[in-house]
């Protein structure tokens, strides 16, 4: 039997809210980035560039997990309404079973109730495609991030003495995109399994 949606859906943006909480640690990073890159001057020229992005990235990606998670709780939403309509379904059904004289009138309902089921689940695939399709996209920037802490590794190997330092907020960069990758990774394994469980349902 398949995960109710709207229990998955809350586990979504549950991982969500922490892949939002690490991208403002991000952007904390890039802020401190560009302290270290002010204060050691010329050295680091090509190391500011990179915070710039490091700030933008962080800003994509806070952006990115709240339009997730506005879809997360619109399927939510929807998923309600079809567990209502399954429940509406199953109580019809057994009226029909104990007292069959009933049949007749509480016939229409029941088609009623299962055309808005069979409308409910179309929409519910869809949302969880979509949702699937968020966060391919949010992990883009992640792939990004990955590339800018090796920029950030090289930029600092000719920054001197304050190389240690900014070879530390590269490895922030990379070990905080990390993390973020993981939540992503378990919110849409916790999305494709319900979104096959459903499929196989059907």
């Amino acid at each position: 039997m398949a995960v109710p949606i709207f229990i998955t859906a809350a586990s979504v943006s549950a991982e969500l809210h922490q892949a939002m909480t690490e991208a403002r640690g991000l952007a904390l990073t890039a802020k401190n980035a560009r302290a270290v890159a002010v204060r050691a001057g010329s050295k680091t020229v090509g190391f500011r560039a990179i915070t710039d992005f490091i700030e933008e990235l962080a800003s994509a990606i806070i952006t990115q997990s709240r339009v997730i998670n506005h879809h997360a709780e619109k399927l939510s939403n929807q998923a309600v309404v079809a567990w209502q309509a399954e429940n509406a379904i199953t109580f019809f059904r057994e009226v029909e079973r104990e007292k069959p004289e009933h049949l007749a009138s509480i016939q229409p309902r029941i088609r009623e109730c299962d055309q808005n089921l069979a409308s409910l689940d179309h929409e519910l695939q869809i949302g969880l495609r979509d949702l699937i399709g968020q966060i391919d996209e949010s992990n883009k920037h992640i792939r990004t991030a990955n590339l800018i802490a090796t920029s950030s590794h090289v930029e600092a190997a000719t920054a001197g003495d304050f190389r240690e330092q900014l070879e530390v907020i590269a490895d922030n960069i990379r070990k905080t995109a990390d993390r973020i990758a993981s939540h992503l990774h378990r919110a849409n394994s916790l999305l494709s399994q319900n979104h096959r469980e459903r499929k196989i349902a059907c």
